[in-house]
């Protein structure tokens, strides 16, 4: 196995022991980081929602679903966007038109922003409560102009987000790159001084979350006649960094590590849908106390070709992985780089591996762009899923030699595994899976968002937040201490720290 460059990345903190190895999650880091600035409010929060989670996940066979949202997302709806379709469109949008979600792994919520282009112009904020099972809203929607304009200009654009969107525990908040954005079905747009210039990224801040104000400063609101509060909540973080910004984010996919106590979010951008993706690192600094960013492009694709996709990191071998697209010549059904090998001086010194998949038979088995991606890191694997309407994922281990490294092990076997409950997501997704489908180490599991659709009785829209308990899931984590207990606890970590510096263990 890789030994990762321990002076580059840092250790994930969570306390879930595994046969294979020990294991502490940037949540538990982030958690503590937080807990010093709200003990009671946060630690409560992340109780709650996690020991629900946890409980959910418990009466659950491995290889099944959980269905762990209480109401209907059309419940969370601004009362009146549905009716005026034509300034708004449909909130359904939201889900159906190339979208993903951010896993919120120090609150065990889910939050949910998109829309974009020619379906949905709303720009209001979504946040799924881990600990209740309910949808509500963080924001309210910004009133726009002809050209699809957020007035004001101190909130972003809706957008079909592909992969787009992740949380970032260091910080606390939401990042988009937006995607096809509302009227242009391009990048971020913005006016200033009369002038529109290009903006974004935008960080949304969940501390700040409001269901009846709008996200912006300056933002008017989608209701003029009760005109609502201005939240403050977006932050744009154009040119608040050194480095060249990718060249736009269409069916772009991102993973999220942690390194040198930074949130640091790597990507895969596409100048003109060539279907040659760049690979990028793009790495934050301390947001609320001004600190800049850093974009490097630290790689290039050669060998494979890709459009819309998913990704993710694998944490333990070190390796970017991205969904591909089997076109002309090009017949790999993975896009793999090396992220021992970025190179920011050179990106050309990093090129592309391609991994072909073939089932258990030995039959081709050929990716298609509708897959989601994520690394099971309790499991050392990657598992798919296709929003199939048998509830089946596929997986397969990481093959690497005895370096650490892929080398010829560009072959890898998956295999179909059929759910184990009758319960489970519809799936049949209009725009694919794409970022919908996430890992959390802490519970052991996966997070799905399933396809927007009608209830049975007709009455209400609904799209659940479900669990998935994989094949050999860990146990569950050990309870998050009281506010009392944070130095003992804390301390301990510490003395677990050096003795598996003194016995060699890995702590990753």
């Amino acid at each position: 196995m890789k030994k990762i460059n321990f002076s580059v990345v840092n250790e994930n903190l969570n306390p879930v022991f595994n046969k294979r190895k020990m294991r502490i999650s940037h949540f538990a880091l982030a958690s503590f980081l937080m807990i010093g600035s709200f003990p009671g409010l946060v630690t409560q929060a992340h109780a709650n929602s996690f020991e629900r989670l946890s409980s959910l996940l418990a009466a659950t066979p491995e290889g099944g679903w959980v269905k762990a949202s209480t109401n209907f997302f059309w419940d969370a709806w601004p009362t009146g966007t549905d009716a005026v379709p034509g300034q708004y469109g449909w909130p359904g949008a939201i889900i159906r038109a190339w979208s993903s979600f951010a896993w919120d792994s120090s609150r065990g919520d889910l939050m949910l922003w998109g829309g974009g282009h020619a379906n949905y112009t709303g720009n209001e904020m979504y946040v799924w409560d881990g600990a209740t099972g309910e949808w509500g809203r963080g924001s309210l929607p910004s009133r726009t102009d002809s050209q699809g304009m957020v007035v004001g200009g101190t909130a972003p654009q809706s957008a079909h987000t592909y992969d787009n969107n992740i949380y970032l525990p260091v910080n606390d908040m939401f990042l988009t790159f937006g995607g096809a954005a509302s009227g242009t079905g391009s990048v971020f747009r913005t006016t200033d001084g009369g002038e529109i210039r290009r903006a974004g990224p935008y960080l949304w801040d969940p501390t700040k979350a409001d269901p009846n104000k709008v996200g912006g400063t300056l933002d008017s609101g989608w209701d003029t006649s009760t005109p609502p509060q201005n939240g403050d909540m977006w932050i744009d973080r154009r040119g608040q960094w050194t480095g060249t910004e990718a060249p736009g984010y269409i069916n772009g996919t991102t993973a999220y590590r942690t390194e040198n106590g930074k949130d640091v979010v790597y990507l895969t951008a596409d100048a003109n849908a060539s279907g040659f993706a760049s690979l990028y690192r793009y790495t934050l600094g301390d947001v609320r106390n001004g600190g800049k960013d850093t974009w490097e492009q630290i790689g290039v694709a050669r060998n494979t070709a890709g459009y819309q996709g998913a990704a993710t990191i694998d944490t333990d071998h070190n390796l970017y992985i991205k969904t591909a697209s089997i076109t002309g010549p090009y017949t790999s059904d993975l896009t793999i780089w090396d992220l021992d090998k970025a190179n920011p001086s050179n990106p050309w010194a990093n090129q592309d591996i391609g991994i072909n998949l073939v089932n258990k038979d030995g039959s081709d088995f050929q990716i298609h762009s509708w897959y989601g991606i994520a690394y099971d890191s309790n499991n050392d694997r990657i598992v798919l899923w296709d929003g199939n309407p048998s509830g089946s994922v596929w997986s397969a281990y990481v093959r690497t030699d005895a370096n650490g490294d892929i080398g010829s092990n560009t072959t890898w076997t998956v295999s179909e595994i059929a759910s184990s409950t009758s319960a489970h997501p519809h799936g049949s997704f209009i725009t694919g899976v794409l970022g919908k489908w996430q890992y959390d180490s802490t519970l052991g599991a996966f997070v799905a968002l399933d396809e927007f659709s009608r209830t049975p009785s007709g009455s209400a829209w609904d799209t659940g937040v479900w669990l998935y308990k994989p094949i050999g899931a860990s146990a569950a984590p050990l309870p998050i201490p009281e506010p009392e207990t944070y130095a003992m606890f804390l301390a301990g970590l510490a003395v677990m720290g050096w003795i598996a510096r003194r016995r060699g263990v890995r702590l990753s």
